[in-house]
């Protein structure tokens, strides 16, 4: 009779070490995250990175904790933008086995230390993050005004 290994446990959360940069926050939380959703780490080590809104936001998003197939959980890239000092909103690829997930998160700075008041994956069916950086009435120039403009202002000799 073999004697039995202990099964591992993730490794705990530290926020410590990351010292002032959001984008190290934001690609532990999400990669933390990820392991939450294969239910390969408990949520509980989440709670000091979220805001209590994000929190009330996530927890019903938490499988029930089963002894899965541990599938090693990877940062592939993180891309951030700082709309004010205390803010950083972030999209973090994260590569799980064959698969790669787009996770956008924001985070603000609280007591000295960044939380995330939004983490959304997009399969997630929850509504877009929302753009409180964004100036009021602020729409994006795309194609399809480009074509409503022609068409109130058609332009004389074509067509």
């Amino acid at each position: 009779m073999t004697p039995r290994t202990p099964a591992r446990t993730a490794t705990p959360l530290t926020v410590r070490p990351l010292g002032d940069d959001p984008v190290k926050v934001a690609a532990l939380l999400v990669a933390a995250w990820s392991e939450v959703r294969c239910g390969q780490r408990p949520f509980q080590q989440l709670l000091p990175l979220l805001s209590p809104a994000a929190r009330r936001r996530l927890a019903p998003q938490v499988p029930p904790r089963a002894p899965a197939a541990r599938q090693r959980v990877t940062v592939h890239k993180v891309v951030a933008r700082r709309p004010r000092a205390d803010a950083c909103e972030a999209v973090v690829l994260v590569r799980h086995g064959r698969r790669i997930t787009a996770i956008a998160v924001r985070l603000e700075r609280h007591l000295g230390r960044w939380r995330a008041v939004e983490l959304t994956p997009p399969e997630s069916g929850l509504t877009p993050l929302p753009t409180s950086s964004l100036p009021t009435g602020y729409h994006r120039r795309d194609a399809f005004d480009e074509v409503a403009e022609e068409d109130e202002h058609p332009v004389a000799g074509i067509g």
